[in-house]
């Protein structure tokens, strides 16, 4: 029976070293990386506007409310809004794959509610952010909602 160096085993150690290196670095390679947003930099020297924002939704004499039902989402924006013009925009994004983002422009009826379908959006957590201005005045609303 012959033995094996210490040199031959010294070598095949390395070898599986710089293999198994090299099947790591391709795995970390091929890996998904999903941001929070394609523009994230730009967005967080921008975040005081945001705060603000946020300020201005907390100081309503109510908060913005949402209701799953089987069907739909329904989104009911305060009292405070009754008789006036509101633009703005309604983003459902899906931390776990950008691809399922979904965005649509605030369209209240006379109730001041929005009704979204959910078939557009799939079952999950969804971070659901609300922007929207009223006479000049900026607000923003973020809550976290779960489809089954």
């Amino acid at each position: 029976m012959t033995q094996i160096s210490w040199g031959t085993k010294i070598a095949a150690l390395y070898i599986s070293f710089v293999g198994l290196v090299i099947v790591m670095v391709t795995f970390s390679m091929n890996q998904k990386i999903e941001l929070v947003s394609s523009d994230y930099y730009a967005k967080e020297l921008k975040y005081q506007d945001k705060i603000n924002e946020m300020n201005n939704a907390n100081a309503l004499s109510d908060q913005i409310k949402h209701t799953i039902g089987a069907n739909q989402l329904e989104i009911q924006f305060p009292i405070d809004f009754k008789n006036k013009k509101i633009a703005g925009e309604i983003l459902f994004f899906k931390p776990s794959d950008a691809s399922k983002d979904y965005k649509t422009p605030v369209q209240l009826n006379a109730d001041l509610k929005q009704t979204i379908s959910k078939s557009v959006l799939s079952s999950g957590m969804y971070k659901m952010q609300i922007s929207w201005t009223v006479e000049g005045k900026n607000y923003f609303n973020e809550s976290i909602i779960v489809l089954p």
